[in-house]
C-alpha cells in the first residue's frame, strides 16, 4: 500500500473509532476489573528523531518518530452537542502514527469507560479484515481504563491504544506493513503516552 493509502486508512479508522466511542456511550452496569499491563518504551529501537507531541495543554504527552501535523475537527454527538477532536498525524513512508484526543460533552455517558471503549472497538472491528480484531487487551494505564487492540485492515497492520480518563479520551493509532503492530517503534509510541492529572 502507498503512503497515501496508509494515511487514508489510518485517518478514516482513527476518526471513526473516536466518533463511535462518543456515540456508543450507553447506560452501563459495573465495570469489569482490569489488569495492569505496562509497555516498556526502553525496548524500542533508538532514534534521535523521536520527539514529544506538543499536547501537554490538552492533558497528555506522547512521542512520535518525527514532528506530526496538528489539526482540530469539530464533532457532534448523536444528541447534537459539539466537541473538538484534536489530532496529531505523522506519515513516514508506508507507516502512519496518529494521536487523537477529545473531551466528550455532558450528553455522553462515561460512567463505565470499558463499555465506551468496547463499543468503539466493536464497531471498528466491522471494518477489519475478517470482521474482528486479532487481539484486544484490557489494562489500566495510569489508573484509567485502557484497551490495546491489534488487527489487520486491507492487509495492513493496525494497532489502536485508547485510554478514558473522566470525559477525555486519548487514542494512539498506528497503521503500517503487515506484522509491525508490535514492533519496537510501535511499542515505543504506545508506551510513551502519559495522561495529565
Amino acid at each position: 500500500m502507498t503512503a497515501h493509502g496508509t494515511r487514508r486508512l489510518t485517518l478514516a479508522f482513527a476518526a471513526s473509532l473516536l466518533i463511535l466511542l462518543g456515540q456508543r456511550a450507553l447506560a452501563q452496569g459495573p465495570a469489569t476489573p482490569t489488569e495492569s499491563v505496562t509497555v516498556d518504551p526502553s525496548t524500542a529501537a533508538p532514534s534521535s528523531a523521536w520527539q514529544a507531541v506538543p499536547g501537554a495543554d490538552r492533558g497528555f504527552a506522547a512521542e512520535m518518530p518525527a514532528a506530526p501535523k496538528y489539526s482540530s475537527v469539530e464533532m457532534k454527538t448523536n444528541s447534537g452537542s459539539n466537541y473538538a477532536m484534536h489530532q496529531y498525524l505523522l506519515e513516514l513512508g508506508d507507516t502512519a502514527y496518529v494521536v487523537q484526543t477529545a473531551v466528550y460533552p455532558d450528553d455522553v455517558n462515561v460512567s463505565n469507560p470499558r463499555i465506551n471503549l468496547q463499543g468503539g472497538l466493536d464497531n471498528a472491528a466491522k471494518n477489519m479484515d475478517g470482521g474482528k480484531w486479532a487481539s484486544v487487551d484490557w489494562l489500566t494505564h495510569q489508573g484509567s481504563t485502557a484497551s490495546d487492540a491489534v488487527g489487520v485492515r486491507a492487509g495492513n497492520a493496525v494497532r489502536t491504544f485508547s485510554v478514558m480518563k473522566g470525559r477525555q479520551i486519548f487514542t494512539l493509532t498506528y497503521a503500517g506493513p503487515a506484522g509491525t503492530a508490535r514492533s519496537a517503534d510501535v511499542n515505543r509510541f504506545v508506551g510513551s503516552l502519559r495522561v495529565g492529572p
